[in-house]
């Protein structure tokens, strides 16, 4: 095997358990406890309903892939 090919190989798995911890339950409990991710009152509702928009893609795209 090229050595371009088993680079490839390697950065496609570190992306798939990149991806994987990212979207885990644990990250996401984590991260609702941090003040930074969460929006704040002052964000215009269309940004909060867009955000909700990305979060149920997200739940509906996670569902596909397991």
């Amino acid at each position: 095997m090229s050595e371009t090919k088993a680079k490839q190989m390697r950065e496609r798995a570190l992306t798939k358990v990149i991806r994987k911890e990212i979207g885990s339950d644990t990250n996401r409990r984590m991260l609702a406890r941090i003040p930074a991710f969460k929006p704040t009152m002052d964000v215009p509702d269309e940004f909060v309903a867009l955000l909700g928009e990305l979060d149920r893609a997200e739940r509906r795209n996670r569902g596909r892939r397991q």
